[in-house]
Parts: C-alpha cells; structure tokens; sequence
C-alpha cells in the first residue's frame, strides 16, 4: 500500500465569537489562611467535641479529595467562589493559599467583605475516620481526608482565620 502525502488548505476561514472568549479575571489570592489547629471543635454535625491531635493534622494536611471554596457551607452554584491551593502544616497549623474568583456577585462581596475586616474565618469540610477515647469520653480523629472549605461567621475552629493580623472571633466559647 502507497502513502500519499499531501498538504490541506482549508477552504472555510476559521473565525470565532469574540463576545465569546474573553480574558481570564484574576483572583483575589489570600496567602497562608490557617484552616485548621490542632485542638478539640466542635462537629457541625453531630455537635460533640472531636480532637484533632498535631500529629494527625501534620500527616493529613496535603490529603485532599477537592479543593473547592465556597461560601456557609453552601452546595449553591452561586456559592462556589474559588479553591485552595499549597496546603501545608506549618506553625502547628494547616494552612494553605485561598483562590477567590471575583466573576460572581457573591465572590467580589466575599472579597469586599474580607477586605473591610468584616469576615474572617474558614471552616474546612473534611471526612474523618474516628476512634473513641473512654477516658475523656469523646471522640478522636484517627484519618483525614480533606474536601474543601467555606469562608464562615462562626468557624468551630476558633483560630481558623483567612488573614492572620484580622478582626479575632469574639464570640464566647463555652
């Protein structure tokens, strides 16, 4: 069998929308949010205290499943406003690097509002294996996996903060 080589022209100009393809918008970037330190939070979902140990945290602090963020925990598409990028442990703390698209509403208000100081804390969404702990009579992280995190006004990790120097949380803890 012969192989033909040829050379195509096309015959149809190629040409696109250009009110269809634009230019990237670039995120707000918030370096080294603390998303999580060790201690005992409280579970949002079955509201009993969970420890969180240093050497669990420092182990899992890159096992992530997704890395989406989004807004109060919400599953809205209008509530996903970024992602997360570069965690770590570092500083007795998982930390990472939050992405914020400002191409929603919801997104350039989640900017104005940190930018103001008038939010500043995260939660993560995480899966956890547990263990029981007789002694103390609560429950213990065994094995983590992260999923993603939402910015929030009541974090259950008190210190969870987007940007260090911030407003604290001045909400009493019991």
């Amino acid at each position: 069998m012969k192989t033909i080589r040829s050379i195509h022209t096309p015959l149809i100009p190629f040409s696109y929308d250009t009110k269809l393809i634009r230019k990237t918008i670039d995120a707000r970037i918030y370096h080294n949010a603390t998303l999580l330190l060790p201690g005992t939070w409280t579970d949002s979902i079955t509201q009993s205290p969970v420890l969180y140990s240093e050497h669990v945290l420092k182990k899992y602090a890159t096992n992530w499943e997704e890395r989406y963020l989004n807004l109060d925990h919400s599953n809205r598409v209008l509530d996903r406003i970024g992602y997360i990028e570069n965690p770590k442990f570092i500083d007795g703390a998982i930390k990472a690097d939050l992405y914020i698209f400002p191409i929603t509403r919801n997104a350039r208000d989640a900017i104005s509002l940190i930018d103001n100081k008038l939010v500043n804390w995260i939660s993560v969404e995480i899966k956890t294996e547990d263990g029981w702990d007789p002694k103390n009579n609560m429950r213990y992280v065994k094995e983590m996996s992260f999923i993603g995190a939402a910015i929030v006004t009541t974090p259950a990790c008190r210190n969870a903060k987007i940007i260090e120097d911030g407003p604290d949380f001045n909400l009493s803890y019991e």
